[in-house]
């Protein structure tokens, strides 16, 4: 007989189906739905209409809704504001995005730079054609030449600073990236002079390039002293690179 009752209680309590199994785990879910939402406790209401929190850069959907300019847009805000040691975490705080997100858009501190420096180099170029820009190639257009290089990077000093600092290699690129943009319009200008004159043009790459080397180091030097003008400096340097130019020689 006791076991008969066994039985029956046994028998009379209820099968835990994958429904009952649901059931009892509804207030689990409703906790961790309350907290991913960020508001209410267990046992109140939750509206389900409130869009869930996205991170930054990400709208609803999944998708990248900033561009890659808008990060490089940042990049410069930063670095104008905390120098030229910015990092990419406050690159990407200041493009409200996370530094993944960065990575995806641009890429590593290497690719920032690079990418920064044909930015700098797009503004040196244009002051530098503006310089030279139907004037001929005269000792006045050169200094002027330098001038506004020198003015450039003064006006972006810190910019300058990052997209030629860093490693070696990415110096080395940053540098090159700034010389091949101020070199073209250098080159051309004294192409167009050598033929002139009736020398030989197929020097003009070779002394832009050593040219605008020599300006980026005079840039360094411009832009940690406290006293050198750059109108100054680039006529100092357009009489050095005018005697060579034209090929006065001064007896020993």
């Amino acid at each position: 007989m006791r076991r008969t009752f066994s039985f029956t209680i046994s028998a009379l309590r209820p099968r835990r189906t994958a429904a009952t199994r649901a059931i009892g785990k509804l207030p689990r879910v409703r906790k961790r739905l309350n907290r991913f939402r960020g508001g209410g406790t267990v046992g109140q209401n939750v509206d389900v209409t409130r869009p869930l929190t996205r991170r930054p850069g990400r709208p609803p959907g999944g998708q990248l809704d900033v561009s890659r300019d808008a990060v490089l847009d940042a990049a410069e805000r930063v670095i104008a504001r905390d120098g030229a040691n910015a990092s990419i975490d406050a690159i990407a705080a200041e493009a409200g995005v996370t530094k993944p997100i960065v990575y995806d858009r641009v890429g590593s501190r290497a690719d920032v730079a690079t990418a920064l420096a044909e930015r700098l180099s797009e503004r040196m170029a244009v002051a530098a054609r503006a310089a030279l820009d139907g004037r001929g190639f005269t000792r006045s257009s050169l200094a002027s030449f330098i001038e506004a290089n020198l003015r450039t990077v003064v006006d972006h000093r810190d910019l300058f600073l990052y997209v030629t600092g860093g490693t070696t290699d990415q110096t080395s690129l940053g540098r090159l990236v700034l010389a091949e943009q101020s070199t073209a319009p250098l080159s051309l200008a004294l192409v167009s002079w050598r033929k002139r004159v009736g020398l030989d043009p197929s020097v003009a790459d070779s002394w832009a390039y050593g040219m605008v080397g020599m300006l980026q180091m005079a840039s360094l030097w411009v832009i940690g002293s406290t006293s050198a003008d750059p109108r100054v400096v680039a006529d100092q340097l357009a009489e050095l690179l005018w005697f060579g130019l034209v090929g006065e020689r001064r007896p020993d």
